[in-house]
């Protein structure tokens, strides 16, 4: 069956990365479908950046990744041919994963505290 195009939210990521969860197999078949390039899934960095935080939290993921591991994750993502990153300049990414790198935080330490 061939992949339409569209946006993954969130939760699609996670539970492709969960094992656990009911909607793995499907979502982890999708975002696999993404090794295609003929193939056009989209993301924004806010998606990823709300994908990390739920996976870096123990309270929202059962198996909370690490900072580093979640960084990994995302950057396998980001490698795969079919998956684009819609743009609110895609710089943005690879300077988030940059400060992730240098400060790592889980996601129930990622919020806003203004």
């Amino acid at each position: 069956m061939a992949t339409e195009p569209g946006v993954l939210d969130a939760n699609v990521l996670a539970y492709a990365v969960n094992a656990d969860a009911s909607q793995h197999t499907a979502s982890r078949a999708l975002i696999e479908s993404a090794r295609d390039p003929a193939v056009t899934l989209y993301v924004t960095s806010q998606i990823l950046c709300e994908f990390y935080s739920v996976i870096t939290n123990a309270r929202r993921f059962p198996r909370a990744c690490s900072p580093a591991e979640a960084c990994r994750i995302v950057s396998s993502l980001l490698a795969l041919p079919g998956l684009q990153v819609l743009p609110i300049p895609a710089g943005v990414v690879a300077i988030w994963l940059d400060l992730l790198e240098r400060r790592p935080l889980r996601g129930d330490h990622a919020r806003y505290r203004g």
